[in-house]
Formats: structure tokens, sequence, C-alpha cells
């Protein structure tokens, strides 16, 4: 597991008062620190036990062999590595002590510098002396333990006669025990760095930024700290804002693309295959949370104790909790072991974001400016099995090729310069090495043959607005262990019937168990069939962070084209999820792809009040897919397109025609003796579709393709007459929620991007659209009653002077609302938003978020203001009969 050298735990062999066999004489003075970026570091006064090998390709190749002893590392150059097979002894030339900062470097030392070449940082950990350790360096014998990523159990150095002062020749030889390993030769099998996972090669290639010295690198921006682990003052960081800690953030998610994207903006970081991870330190309270916002800090102490020797009084960090295998990288069966037998020895947490720290908020500070804080308070801290991720600037292809080819499972590529904003975006980006996905696991059969517990489970993801879709069975991969304890699991939610809307028939069927779609596990598959089913599926483990019903299939898009560090400067400054606008006088690009849908006249200016293009239209909705889809998904919708922008000439389309692009999907329906065909929302893509066809606005029916007949949700628009108040449109929506929590129905409320506020009422689709529709006004009415003198439900302007329409006809077929997260053709385009019901106190105006806001309202959210609204199961029968008898 990987420990930051540095932290210093006193060995138990420690004996104070005795003479020192540490000196940097020797060190200092074979080297120009002008010239070369090693440490010139100096002695320290702290016991301590660290080990580290590095592989050093100087005028030859060999592994400096270092025990840290009396405040230095004591040195040996071993030319063919250590060996874990007792029988091989190895030469072990001593050479000058170094300090103990050597033991964190990994780099290049310039040509034509003494020891110029690559160093890989090949093996680090502690060692455990056997004995007196100075007595046995001075008589030329040091027996010891070591405990490190690579080599561990017992060792020996022994000087020979050969060999004079620093340049004696010692062996270095592994003793018999059961980290012995015969017939091995560990170099050749673990070549790669235990700091990042590159070669030798590849880090003489592109030295990166690992060595953090005061100069940093020429084309840094995020310079890093300094050797001396002096930190980064918070208050000076841009966007940096005084704030209370937050008691949870949610995670920022990376949108799943095809290819890297290109220019120096985008920094890469490697992908981690864990559990996601955020953690809140407020003095002595430390918190670890998931992705969903569960407290695990119990599941991973050995994580909190490392953060507390961080020694910082406020922080939140983002991150992500691994178990690195054998072969030093992430391994999530590992990880799924250690957390159902409680040992955590392994765990390491890899820390990438800093969202808070010492008293400010610096989520609106750019990537750059929150690394470089996030650097100056973890990467030479020290802190155990709490790690830096470091990334690489640009060049995301070659470090995608280069995960890949370490067989990692890919990269995330982040832009510098933007915020961190909760929720998936365009500004973060995965590329994957290779196919994973989450799937609900919905029923297993029978085991075969000499196998236990169960031959393969059934899984599926859920479709956007649909049920849970079959997707195949996955029958490899598992353990023995895993078989057993994962039968006992699914023997406990069983069912009689299957959980898929389109489950197996027939022969594939027969002797299936169902169970409940409750249980969540990862799959590596090599890819889909036409019929979407998986391609040679392997199970990886369960994730118990994440819940079945936000499980759906993951499709790559293209990622956006984005400037280079240098252009950057001449756009203008953006931190929404927005096109640049044109500079002035440049040619306009014909088109643009996203989400594999090619955009055309992408320059083209929509809402001129704030130089939003069509191209930044497209990147926002790429940005609130997740949040919109639930909303839209597989309803026939109304659209509002204006192809010029919202000033110019707009027009309803209802009817699908032969100028839709081929990713707007549409369904045939005999109307009046007649057929005609209807658009409707599947994917990210088919979003991008409707924005190139000029789309401003999204109304979606209130039922779904699959039964249009009978509605799933019903809606109030309260539409107040011009000039009412605020607060009358705020008390109408308190109104129709407490008449309706009256009739035992639950509510969620939205603003519309116009001039009033939206009251949504999720219902089972169980009734037609006349009983629903006739239910609807009985509410108004009863309401409008209750008070005349505020509202009234005629649309009749000259009835409503004064008062506020509430409008029930949005309950009648082919009746549609503005969809939550569309935006509206008006002027700032303003977004139709979800709200909490207490936002409305607060004084929320229906036109207050847009494009530009709504991404830094999203980024603040502790939780999802509709949060609830697919676990609601509410239908109207009881209401109607209660609404009858007032």
């Amino acid at each position: 597991m990987p420990r930051r050298l540095g932290k210093r735990a006193a060995s138990p062999r420690d004996t104070e008062g005795r003479k020192s066999v540490g000196s940097l004489a020797a060190y200092h003075r074979k080297r120009h620190f002008d010239r070369t970026p090693e440490p010139r570091g100096r002695k320290s006064t702290a016991p301590g036990s660290s080990f580290v090998v590095q592989k050093h390709a100087a005028r030859r190749l060999h592994y400096d062999f270092r025990l840290e002893l009396d405040g230095v590392l004591k040195s040996w150059a071993v030319p063919k590595g250590p060996s874990v097979d007792p029988a091989e002894k190895r030469l072990a030339v001593h050479v000058e002590d170094h300090p103990l900062d050597y033991g964190g470097f990994q780099g290049v030392i310039p040509k034509g510098e003494y020891g110029g070449g690559p160093v890989l940082l090949w093996d680090r950990g502690h060692w455990i002396p056997d004995g007196d350790p100075r007595r046995g360096y001075r008589r030329g014998k040091l027996v010891f333990r070591l405990d490190g990523e690579k080599l561990r159990g017992g060792w020996v150095l022994v000087r020979t006669s050969g060999g004079d002062g620093d340049r004696e020749s010692w062996i270095l030889r592994k003793l018999e025990d059961d980290e012995a390993r015969p017939g091995h030769e560990i170099v050749v099998e673990r070549p790669e760095s235990v700091d990042d996972g590159r070669t030798i090669e590849e880090i003489e290639a592109a030295p990166g930024r690992i060595w953090h010295s005061d100069r940093g690198r020429e084309g840094d921006r995020a310079a890093p700290p300094d050797a001396r682990g002096r930190r980064v003052a918070v208050g000076s960081l841009e966007g940096a804002r005084r704030a209370g800690i937050p008691d949870r953030v949610a995670p920022e998610l990376a949108t799943l693309v095809a290819e890297p994207p290109g220019g120096d903006l985008w920094w890469s970081e490697i992908k981690f295959d864990g559990y996601r991870v955020t953690a809140r330190i407020d003095h002595s309270d430390i918190r670890l949370f998931t992705r969903r916002g569960e407290d695990w800090t119990r599941r991973f102490p050995s994580l909190a104790r490392s953060l507390a020797t961080l020694g910082l009084d406020q922080a939140v960090f983002d991150g992500e909790v691994v178990v690195l295998g054998p072969d030093g990288k992430p391994d999530f069966q590992g990880l799924q072991n250690v957390l159902a037998d409680r040992k955590e020895a392994d765990v390491v947490y890899y820390v990438f974001d800093c969202l808070h720290a010492d008293g400010y908020d610096v989520r609106a500070s750019p990537l750059s400016e929150r690394k470089r804080l996030l650097a100056s308070l973890v990467a030479d801290a020290g802190a155990g099995n709490v790690v830096y991720s470091d990334h690489v600037v640009g060049n995301a292809a070659e470090f995608y090729e280069a995960a890949c080819g370490m067989e990692l499972e890919g990269i995330v590529c982040k832009r510098a310069d933007r915020p961190y904003r909760s929720g998936r975006t365009g500004d973060w980006l995965k590329v994957k090495c290779r196919n994973h996905q989450e799937l609900v696991i919905g029923g297993f059969t029978e085991p075969g043959g000499g196998r236990s517990g169960f031959g393969a489970l059934l899984v599926g993801a859920h479709e956007h607005g649909g049920g849970l879709r079959y997707c195949g069975r996955v029958g490899t991969g598992f353990s023995g262990k895993s078989l057993r304890e994962l039968r006992e699991r699914l023997r406990a939610i069983e069912r009689r019937s299957s959980p898929f809307v389109n489950p197996p028939r027939g022969a594939a069927a027969r002797g299936v168990h169902w169970v409940e779609p409750e249980l969540v596990c990862q799959v590596e598959f090599a890819g889909w069939t036409q019929d979407r089913m998986l391609r040679a599926p392997s199970f990886k483990g369960l994730r118990e962070d994440k819940p079945a019903a936000e499980v759906r299939i993951e499709a790559a898009v293209d990622a956006p084209p984005m400037p280079s560090a240098a252009g950057a400067k001449k756009e203008r400054r953006v931190r929404e999820p927005k096109a640049p606008v044109p500079a002035a006088g440049r040619k306009a690009r014909d088109a643009v792809d996203i989400a594999g849908v090619r955009l055309t006249h992408p320059d083209r200016v929509l809402y001129p009040e704030q130089g939003i293009t069509k191209h930044a239209l497209a990147l926002y909705y790429l940005a609130v897919a997740e949040r919109i889809l639930p909303y839209v998904a597989r309803r026939p919708v109304t659209l509002l397109r204006c192809p010029e922008g919202h000033e110019k000439e707009c027009f309803v389309q209802r009817h699908a025609n032969a100028l839709f692009p081929e990713s707007v999907p549409r369904f045939e329906l005999e109307e009046k003796g007649k057929k005609v065909v209807y658009p409707y929302v599947d994917s990210a893509r088919s979003l991008i579709g409707l924005v190139q066809l000029g789309v401003l606005e999204i109304h979606p029916w209130g039922s779904r393709i699959d039964d249009l007949e009978r509605p799933d949700r019903i809606l109030f628009d309260l539409d107040p007459d011009v000039g009412l108040p605020l607060e009358r449109v705020t008390q109408a929506a308190v109104d129709v929620r407490e008449r309706l929590q009256s009739l035992g129905l639950s509510s969620f409320v939205k603003t519309t991007g116009g001039k009033g506020l939206h009251v949504v009422v999720p219902i089972a689709p169980r009734h037609g659209w006349d009983v629903v529709k006739e239910f609807c006004a009985a509410v108004a009415r009863a309401i409008a009653r209750d008070a005349p003198d505020r509202y009234v439900v005629t649309a009749v302007k000259a009835k409503r002077t004064g008062k506020l329409f509430i409008d029930y006809l949005r309950n009648t077929r082919s009746a549609t609302a503005v969809a939550a997260y569309s935006t509206r053709a008006r002027a700032r385009a303003p977004v139709s938003v979800p709200l909490r019901w207490e936002e409305l106190a607060e004084g929320v105006r229906p036109d207050q978020y847009t494009i530009e806001n709504l991404p830094r309202r999203l980024s603040a959210l502790r939780r999802d203001p509709w949060a609830d609204y697919d676990r609601v199961e509410q239908s109207i029968e009881s209401a109607v009969k209660r609404l009858s008898r007032t």
C-alpha cells in the first residue's frame, strides 16, 4: 500500500543518546543544487524508520536501496536490484547518505549532473531492525524486516572485505520466510513506479510534475508546494470566499467520452477503480461520505486517523478509496474483500480535489488553483494512506495510451480553468480503457457441475423514464467466497415474478430465481450486441455506494472541442457550461460534433443578451442531461423552435418530420383516423438533436409513450396577472400544496422560467385523462372558492385582473408544460428549475435561474430538491373520494 514517506513513526529499536552514524556532507559536495531538481535537504532530528528503493538509469541502470537511520537515508547501489529469492545474493555498493526528502524524489536529474538520468520510485515503506541498528551498521551486519509495497519480510545486509568508505561492498539477501518467492525476479515482474505506475522509460520521456521544488517546472500553471511544505494562502485563491464548512457536498461527476480531448487546458488524472469518497475535516471531527451522502467513517477508521495527522482545522477533500492489488493497480474486488472482512490495512485514499479549507469555500476557484492548494495541504504531509493524486498537463491522448498500456481502467480529464460543480458536467470527462458498467441484479440461476452458490446473475439497467431492462447474464469473475456470500443475500430477497420489463422467455427463463432489484454490481465486458446485450461480461464486485434506482446504461459521447491554454486568454471568461463567444473577425465554424450529433452553425447566437450560442446551448444540455431526462424521457414532446434565436421568429412543432435528425427518436400514433408521428427524448444525444433543430423550449406530456392514455403526473400552472407581487405567487403555491396535503398527496415545486410557478404531483398511472382532468379541476375550483379575491380558474383575461389563474388544463391529453431544466425562449436564457419548498420563503423569482447562474446553484446543492420524486408512490383514488366529501 502507498505510504507517503516523511511520516516517521519512531521505531521501538531506536536508542537515544548513541553516536550518530549519518552525515550529508558527501551528498552536498557532489551536487550543484542550482542545476538539479534533487532536494538539498538536511539531517532530521526526528526518529523514523522509512525505507525506499529507487530505480536509477544513470550511466548504468541500478537500484538505490535506502534505509532511514539517524536522520538520513543510508544508501546502497544494487546493480541487479533486490531479489525475493533467498538463494540470490545481490551486490550492494555503499554510497553517500541522502536526505530524507530524497525518499519522495521521482523525476529526471539533468544530464551532465552527478547521477544524471531518470529516477523511478520503485518501492517504499518502513523497516524494522533486529537489534540495535547503529551497532549493526558499524559492525557490518544489518538484519531487518521490510514492510513495503513490493518488498516484505526478513532481509539481511552484510559488509564484505572489498570496498573502501562510501564504496564499501555489501551483500543484500532475502531471508527464508513466508514472503520469500524462490525462482521469481521481482524487478522484472514489477518494473512500475509505486507513485504513479509509470515505467522508467515513461518518466524519461515525460518527467511530469513529480518532484515538488521551489522553482516548479516551466509551463506548469499550477505551481506545486515547495519542498518545505509551505501552505498556500487560501484567501489568495481566485474565487475563494469566506464561508462555513458545508455538511456535505454532492460530488462533481465526469461525462463518458469516446476519445481524450485535446489542448493544454485539459488536465488528466488516473481513473481509480474504487469508491468515491468526500472527506470532511472540522477540527477533531472527521467524516467520510460516499457519493450518495452516506457516512462511512466507521468503515475506514484508518483513513480518518491519517487525515487527522494533516493538522488541518477545516477542509473538504474529494477523492477515491481504493485497494491496490499485487500488481500495484487498483483492485475493485480486493476493495470488496476488505469491506466484507473489515480489514482495511491496504486501503488508500487518493485525494484529487479540495473544496473547502480554513474557513474558505474554494469551489468557485478554478481547478488549477484548487490543485495548487490541495498539493500544499496533502502532497508533502506524509499522511499514511492519504495520497495526493497528481495530474498531467495536456497530452491527454498520450496519457490515455499509457494508462491503457498499464491496463488501468482509464483516465479522467478536467478543465483547469473551471470551478467545482456538483453533478455530471462537461468540465470533467472520463475515457475508459475497458468497458465497465454498474448493473442491477434481477435474478440468478442454479449452479451447474461442481459449482456452488449459483450459476449466473441476470442483470439489467433502468431506461430513462422506464423500467428495468434486462441486459444479459454474468457467469464469470466469482470467487468461491463471493458465490457463497452473494447466494445468501440473493435468497433473502427472492420474489415470484421478474423485475425486468423485457425478461428472458422460454428456455432462457427456465429455472431462474427472480429477486428484488436492490443489489448493484460492477461488470467488466467486451461490448454490446446489436440488441443491447452484454458481450463476455465478468463480475467485478458489488457496489454498495450507488442505489439501484440510479443505475442506467452509460453511453460515450464526443468530447467538446476546447481551446489551448494560449487561446484561452483570448476567450471570454466563462465559468458555466457554455461555449466562448467567437472572437471578432474569426471565421465561424460550419459544424461541430457533440454527443454524436452534427451541430451546424454552432456559433449562431440564440440569446444575444449574453452572447449564448447554439454550441453553448448544446453544452448546457449535455451538462444537465442526467437531471432533465427523468422528467422528459419517453414522453411525447411539444417543441418551441427558434432557429435564429429567441428574438427572431419562433414556432411550435408537435409532430416530427423528415427534417428531424436521426438522433431524435419518434413514434407513430393514429389520431382522428390518420397516422401522426410524435418526437420524444431518450438520451443526451436526442437532447442535442433538439438543439440542432433550434429548440429553446421542451414541453413533455404528462404520460409516457408506453402508456399514453394514463398520466403519471399532474401539474398546476400558477399564472399571475401582470403586476402581481412575488409574495402572491409564492402564497398560491403554498395554498395548492396544503390543499393537496389535505387530500393525502405529496407535491413538488419548480420555477417556470417565466412569471409563475409549477406545482407537480407524481401519481401512479391508474386513471385515464378524463378522471385526472376532472380531479385537477375540482382541486383548483375548491381553492378558488375559498379565496375568490385571489384566485380564478378561467383563462378569460377580463376576469383575471389582480388575480392568479390556477391553470389545471395542463392535465388533458396532449396538453404540455415546460420541463424541469428546460430553457425558455426569453431574454437572459431563463431555465425552469426544481426547488425545495423552503426556498419559496427566500423569495426565489420564477425567472431567477438562467443558463449562466444555474451551474453555480447545482454545485452548491447538498441534495437534489426533487430527490424523492421517483420514490413517491401515490394514487389519486382516495384523494378523489376525500375531495368529493368537502
